[in-house]
């Protein structure tokens, strides 16, 4: 894929010195002869004749291989610098040119599997890819709160992104210009040295990057949904060169991908480069293309036992559960990505769909059909999909911290019985599917490390610190609610007030 950016050490330079191959028993390969003069002959060999025919024999067939390697070499060398010599269509004779290479290098070694997948390719379409990640919008002292979700970001969210086997993308990341300075500090720290890593103070959420005529880049980073207008978005750290090219180049008609990420979530390690393999089907020239993509499976971080009591305990939990679930009627927040080709923007898709709209509103892809040998069948624009390649393709975090709640285990079995594993345990079939996550952790734990490069050791600090603070913590999740862009429920709100008293 093509750079966001010029060639700068920090953006377009890849190093994985943790993924790439070690190639053993590797040898140099040169091409040409070693000719030393023989050492001079002893008194003793000066006395020796070889006057035999067999013997003259013997010597004439031993220097044969080196007379026909020799005589091979000076053909083969001739005929590389054939063309230097030879006369140009005018008739004149070009000068000759120096050898670039005195001997032919050793064959190139083929690309590790992370290398090829990151390295561009000259016949990839020009494409844009964002992330867009919110952090504490319109709640800009509420400290205990913030401290939990920072834990959470720094243990699911930014290990995730910083293992993607791809990085051509431009994450932007918005938090309340106001942020108390004991958390922006924080937060600055951990993107430092990441030029596309862009953190800007800003409450406004705008979509359709580049991708609305009448708006320039300062009006796209300062004007929100209401029309409202403010001064530019602070820049707290990153490069926003990276923004305004990237902006130009979808003005200019590059395919755009826009996904979503909260910041107590984490994407598979593939995630950038699978959704932008897929995503070469909006680089035809017919304008208004357009295609969602949704997370297929997902996992999600408890740092309370989901698991029934009567199952026999043999963990302490100190790094949390994890749970292997996902809901097919909806497409979860994490890695959900609005794609636009040329001419397309969020108009072409219509009205603001929910989550559980998009699955029964937008038509499905059926990108199979062309392995299937019904190419004229394939539904690849115009459709949602669900990275199925991607297993889990999402980590999810269900804390005290969530805006909605939604599925968290609070500890009070009156609220508990009513989230969605609940439900699970009521079907036996899949409550013996369910308890045996419990046994398989530690497996399930050697995954996440390798897929999403989580630490035990991160999340046994996140836990701490939320299970220590879950009051304090409900506390502030109480009087955020109902604040620009989050949740304001009344079922929320009583299970945040019951845990905030307890």
């Amino acid at each position: 894929m093509n750079s966001l950016g010029p060639n700068r050490r920090s953006w377009s330079t890849l190093t994985h010195t943790q993924e790439a191959s070690t190639i053993k028993n590797s040898h140099r390969n040169h091409i040409g002869a070693s000719s030393s003069a023989a050492p001079p002959a002893s008194p003793a060999h000066k006395s020796k004749q070889y006057t035999s025919n067999s013997s003259l024999r013997k010597l004439h067939l031993r220097h044969i291989p080196l007379f026909l390697f020799s005589f091979i070499s000076f053909i083969y060398i001739y005929m590389i610098h054939l063309p230097s010599t030879q006369h140009d269509r005018n008739g004149t004779t070009p000068k000759l040119k120096a050898p670039q290479h005195a001997i032919i290098p050793p064959p190139k070694v083929a690309a590790t599997t992370v290398e090829a997948a990151a390295a561009p390719s000259k016949q990839d379409p020009e494409l844009i890819h964002v992330i867009q990640t919110r952090f504490m919008q319109h709640q800009p002292n509420l400290l205990s709160l913030g401290q939990a979700r920072l834990e959470l970001f720094q243990t699911f969210c930014l290990p995730s992104l910083k293992s993607q086997v791809n990085k051509n993308f431009l994450w932007i990341i918005r938090t309340d210009p106001d942020l108390h300075p004991s958390l922006r500090d924080q937060l600055v720290k951990l993107l430092d040295g990441k030029d596309n890593y862009v953190l800007l103070g800003s409450n406004y959420n705008p979509e359709g990057f580049g991708r609305d005529g009448d708006l320039s880049l300062g009006e796209y980073l300062r004007e929100d949904s209401h029309g409202k207008k403010e001064t530019s978005a602070t820049v707290l750290s990153g490069n926003i060169t990276l923004i305004e090219e990237a902006f130009a180049k979808s003005s200019q008609g590059a395919i755009v991908l826009e996904t979503r990420l909260d910041a107590d979530d984490g994407l598979h390690r593939d995630f950038v480069k699978t959704v932008q393999s897929e995503a070469r089907h909006l680089a035809d020239e017919k304008e208004g293309l357009w295609r969602i993509w949704c997370i297929n499976y997902n996992v999600e971080w408890h740092p309370l036992d989901p698991f029934p009591d009567g199952e026999v305990k043999n963990r302490t939990g100190d790094e949390g559960y994890l749970v292997m679930y996902s809901d097919p009627n909806i497409c979860v927040t994490p890695g959900l990505t609005f794609g636009y080709g040329k001419g397309a923007s969020r108009s072409n898709i219509g009205a603001r769909l929910r989550h559980d709209e998009i699955v029964r509103k937008i038509t499905p892809c059926t990108p199979d059909a062309e392995n299937k040998g019904t190419k004229e069948n394939a539904i690849n624009t115009g459709c949602f999909s669900r990275l199925s390649k991607l297993s889990p393709g999402a980590i999810r975090s269900r804390t005290t911290t969530s805006a909605g709640m939604d599925n968290v285990v609070t500890g009070d079995e009156s609220h508990d019985k009513m989230n969605k594993l609940s439900y699970i345990r009521k079907n036996k079939s899949l409550t013996e599917k369910f308890n045996k996550q419990y046994y398989a952790q530690d497996k399930l734990w050697s995954g996440m490390n390798i897929v999403f490069k989580i630490s035990q050791e991160q999340a046994a600090t996140a836990r701490k610190f939320i299970v220590g603070n879950m009051q304090k913590i409900a506390e502030d999740n109480l009087k955020g609610q109902c604040t620009a862009g989050h949740s304001c429920k009344n079922g929320t709100q009583s299970v945040l007030k019951s845990i905030a008293s307890s």
